[in-house]
């Protein structure tokens, strides 16, 4: 993170509120010429400090009005890597979390219905031979959901 500048927070911030944002915009807003800042978003991009670009999705008018949280406890001895491939890949699977403590992962679910999630309960995951047993929890609504990180103090002070 020390190789980050004030004006590379500054595209990050900008970046994560619209990651459609033209170079020229971004330029704009930062006080640098276009192929400079071209250089430092693909230099993030470099550096992993961006991993991609997305669109954030509607749950609800897309028919996925059933939120699940679920912990996971794998069996003693189970290859991880192997499990986590497994989880990931799961139908309805937005988010795989591993845990310390008494469970091993929390999934994000989303699905169709209870119906739907109750067969990836019982008809996928619970019958995996790596998965010992599992808790889930219905969300009943979402106050706040944001992908974007928060990003160090100082940059909060030089954009306000």
């Amino acid at each position: 993170m020390n190789e980050l500048d004030l004006i590379d927070l500054q595209l990050l911030a900008m970046l994560q509120d619209n990651g459609r944002a033209s170079i020229a915009d971004l330029a704009l807003q930062v006080g640098l010429t276009a192929p400079t800042v071209q250089r430092r978003v693909r230099l993030l991009e470099e550096r992993g400090y961006i991993r991609g670009y997305t669109a954030l999705l509607e749950p609800l008018r897309l028919g996925l009005p059933v939120t699940a949280f679920i912990f996971v406890e794998s069996a003693a001895g189970c290859a991880l890597a192997e499990l986590d491939q497994f989880l990931a890949n799961l139908s309805g699977v937005q988010e795989v979390h591993r845990l310390v403590g008494e469970w091993c992962y929390l999934l994000k679910v989303r699905t169709a219905s209870p119906q739907q999630l109750e067969e990836l309960l019982y008809r996928d995951l619970r019958k995996h031979p790596s998965v010992r047993r599992t808790h889930t929890t219905l969300a009943t609504s979402s106050v706040r959901e944001a992908p974007r990180l928060n990003l160090p103090s100082a940059l909060a002070h030089e954009t306000a």
